[in-house]
């Protein structure tokens, strides 16, 4: 129920101050859940057990929430990501990657690397809010 409204908030016409505060809240909401059963797998003894035992060479994980490399990280395992970028522009930083937001579009905002003006003034204002809803969904890992 969670995520399915998350998706139909998209499509509702409210003011946008309005929008930004009801998103902020459903993903600190949203990230608690998920939080909550990240935990509980950690502390999930007779899993985790089974898990190591199994003798996994390797663990795939979508890096977007940082549950599956904690949990290789316990397990000793190395980690290959399947996902083309990390949340947050940690790949960016990462690799010193240089990525002004006047010509590298950001992953959701659907631009190419020929913005008009406002294309422009959207991407900077998806970097800003990236990087306070990230601190909003990782900080408590």
């Amino acid at each position: 129920a969670s995520f399915t409204g998350l998706g139909l908030g998209v499509f509702e016409k409210k003011p946008f101050l309005q929008r930004v505060v009801e998103t902020y809240k459903r993903v600190k909401k949203d990230s608690a859940l998920l939080l909550s059963a990240c935990s509980h797998l950690l502390y999930n003894e007779e899993l985790m057990a089974s898990l190591v035992e199994s003798g996994f060479d390797a663990m795939l994980t979508d890096p977007f929430l940082p549950c599956g490399p904690i949990v290789a990280l316990r397990l000793a395992l190395p980690v290959v990501f399947f996902l083309h970028s990390l949340p947050c522009g940690l790949d960016f930083q990462g690799t010193r990657c240089p990525s002004p937001p006047s010509y590298v579009p950001r992953v959701l905002s659907l631009n190419s690397d020929h913005m008009t003006f406002l294309q422009r003034v959207k991407n900077m204002l998806i970097l800003v809010s990236e990087g306070f809803l990230c601190n909003v969904v990782y900080s408590p890992y």
